[in-house]
């Protein structure tokens, strides 16, 4: 029989050990995700694999993640549902959140807002930010839980205090129309400002129009061009389209581009406002070569964009028949 005294020794030298592998599996998963940062898809999933066969939450979330999003594999949402759900019930927070953002959005499984509330509970009770940030915009919009703007702003402000980027951006709108919040343009903007300097595209348009209007002093045009351009330069087609019209009045600042140069962009992107400009550019030879049947093209893409206004649409449509005209058609 052992004495107590190698028993307990045997014991220790079993933690010690099991401390060791843990430690390794914690630099092995990290490394794992630095490979994935870098577009390393193989090499991450090689390494993540035999962790996440092993049990280890961290690693079968990031394979969860890789399946989800076919990186460097096809798009496999049964794998991924099941690496997120082992590590989900494990308590892994990032997959509570993943599966809840699933079910929120219905992409690749049946909408369950009532699975979806209870993921991001479970997730937020483990401080995960942008589960917080979630269930503000379902009290917010009364989706599955009734409508309650005060509980959305304590899930928005704890999210927001977490630097999540869409908590910051939701809260700054609530300043920004006094809704749950006495208004204050001042507050507003330095929430958009603290989203905007995560990349956050809706924060940056927010904050250029603030910048632009009167609401915090006088205009100031500097920042407003910088963050109409950088929320254009995130893919945001009306700020595409905002930054073509700065350009062509000379408020853009320094800039290669010329205002036709943006409102194709955002006319390729689908936004009607910016094909109808395009194609204003396009007729009068403006930033580039004059291409009347060119133009109709874009003309008649504009008509058709289920997103147009009605002010646009009557513009579009004097466009076309002088353009039709111009044709002989």
């Amino acid at each position: 029989m052992q004495s107590p005294l190698t028993y307990s020794f045997l014991v220790l030298f079993a933690l010690i050990t099991f401390a060791w592998a843990a430690e390794d599996n914690v630099a092995a998963v990290r490394t794992a995700f630095q490979h994935l940062k870098a577009d390393e898809f193989t090499q991450s999933r090689e390494i993540a694999a035999p962790l996440a066969e092993a049990g280890d939450a961290d690693a079968q979330h990031l394979l969860g993640y890789i399946y989800e999003n076919g990186l460097g594999v096809p798009r496999d949402m049964a794998r991924a549902l099941a690496y997120y759900s082992k590590a989900a019930n494990q308590g892994q927070a990032d997959s509570q959140y993943a599966l809840g953002d699933l079910a929120f959005t219905g992409d690749g499984v049946k909408r369950n807002l009532e699975r979806a509330a209870g993921w991001y509970k479970l997730a937020a009770g483990r401080s995960h930010a942008g589960a917080k940030a979630q269930l503000g915009v379902m009290y917010a919009q009364g989706l599955f839980f009734p409508k309650d703007i005060q509980k959305a702003i304590e899930y928005f402000e704890q999210a927001a205090a977490a630097s999540d980027a869409d908590a910051q951006y939701n809260l700054g709108a609530i300043y920004l129309t006094g809704q749950g919040k006495p208004q204050g343009y001042a507050m507003a903007a330095r929430l958009f400002e603290q989203a905007a300097e995560q990349g956050h595209a809706l924060s940056q348009f927010n904050l250029a129009l603030l910048y632009d209007s009167e609401l915090l002093g006088a205009p100031k045009p500097e920042k407003t061009a910088r963050w109409m351009r950088a929320a254009a330069t995130e893919g945001m087609p009306d700020a595409m389209v905002a930054m073509g019209l700065l350009t062509h009045e000379g408020r853009a600042g320094a800039g290669e581009e010329v205002a036709a140069d943006w409102f194709e962009r955002a006319a390729k992107a689908g936004n009607a406002q910016g094909q109808f400009l395009f194609a204003v550019a396009l007729s009068e030879g403006d930033g580039r070569t004059k291409d009347a049947r060119q133009a109709l093209v874009w003309v008649e893409r504009a008509l058709a964009n289920e997103a147009i206004t009605d002010d646009i649409a009557e513009n579009t449509k004097t466009l076309r028949k002088r353009l039709v005209t111009i044709l002989g058609m």
